[in-house]
């Protein structure tokens, strides 16, 4: 658990605090209702989908045993998650006894985005995965890409080694350790807006020049990443997962230490990275208004 200004925060992978959790699911269930292309499983990527479907059926129970319940009988399995009201019993491996795939299953449950990636000829490849909330970028699109295919687009990410660095770290991922990083970037959405994905382009993709042109920069979106990297243990896949949280310019201004730190994060950060995470057009102008 980390403490900050803002209160605490990493007690538990998932977290189902917040009280929009019931909110977020619905609208993810919508778009999984509306587009199952958002849910990826390549060949033999099955096995990997039910050891993660378990791994966070446990966790959660762990968790939060006043509102998330696991019975286990051998491969019989009962789940009940009283936030959301769902009651299903399933049998491992058998799909008949689930609704959904037991990646999607378990992506009605959780409101982290979720990546599995396998190694194949010492290279670690993006196999399967359910994304409703990405930060323009497109499932469909990547999967089945590996490591570095993936990360070519970011600067210095590869021409510095950190690809080759990144890669080694996660082949070499024990299956007891839960491992944490935060990325972040500004939203190009001028709202709470989570699914900035390329599938949703033409609902979000006139968003900022709106707000620039407007100088409505208290919408402009923080938008915080929080990742997880697990091996999981009865497949050996890696999984990936990310929760999405935002915080506007408006409410970042409210606090002025977080409103300068901000500032000066966007000022100094470099011009390749700046373009990268899309906002280098009105940086100068973003940083103006915080500051004003």
């Amino acid at each position: 658990m980390r403490t900050t200004a803002g209160g605490s925060w990493g007690t538990h992978i998932v977290d189902l605090t917040n009280a929009d959790y019931p909110q977020v699911m619905a609208e993810r269930r919508r778009i999984l209702d509306a587009d199952p292309g958002r849910t990826q499983i390549l060949d033999g990527m099955m096995p990997a989908c039910w050891d993660i479907l378990v791994y966070y059926l446990r966790d959660l129970a762990l968790s939060y045993p006043l509102s998330c319940h696991l019975a286990e009988n051998g491969d019989r399995f009962h789940w009940r998650n009283d936030l959301l009201g769902t009651d299903q019993v399933f049998v491992l491996g058998d799909l008949t006894t689930l609704p959904y795939d037991p990646l999607s299953f378990l992506g009605r449950e959780i409101p982290d985005d979720l990546l599995l990636v396998k190694e194949r000829d010492g290279q670690l490849f993006f196999d399967a995965g359910l994304v409703t909330f990405a930060a323009a970028w497109s499932v469909s699109f990547d999967v089945g890409m590996n490591f570095r295919e993936i990360h070519g687009p970011v600067p210095r990410f590869t021409g510095e080694g950190l690809t080759s660095r990144a890669e080694q770290f996660l082949m070499h991922l024990p299956t007891d350790s839960v491992y944490r990083r935060v990325n972040w970037t500004l939203s190009a959405s001028g709202s709470r807006k989570l699914d900035v994905s390329l599938e949703e382009l033409p609902e979000w993709g006139g968003d900022m020049p709106r707000l620039v042109r407007d100088r409505d920069f208290g919408n402009v979106q923080l938008r915080i990443e929080l990742e997880h990297f697990m091996r999981l243990p009865m497949s050996g896949a890696i999984t990936f997962c990310i929760r999405t949280f935002m915080a506007s310019f408006a409410e970042i201004k409210a606090i002025p230490v977080w409103r300068d730190q901000l500032a000066q994060v966007l000022t100094e950060l470099p011009e390749d990275l700046a373009s990268y995470k899309g906002f280098i057009g009105h940086r100068t102008e973003a940083v103006a208004w915080l500051l004003a």
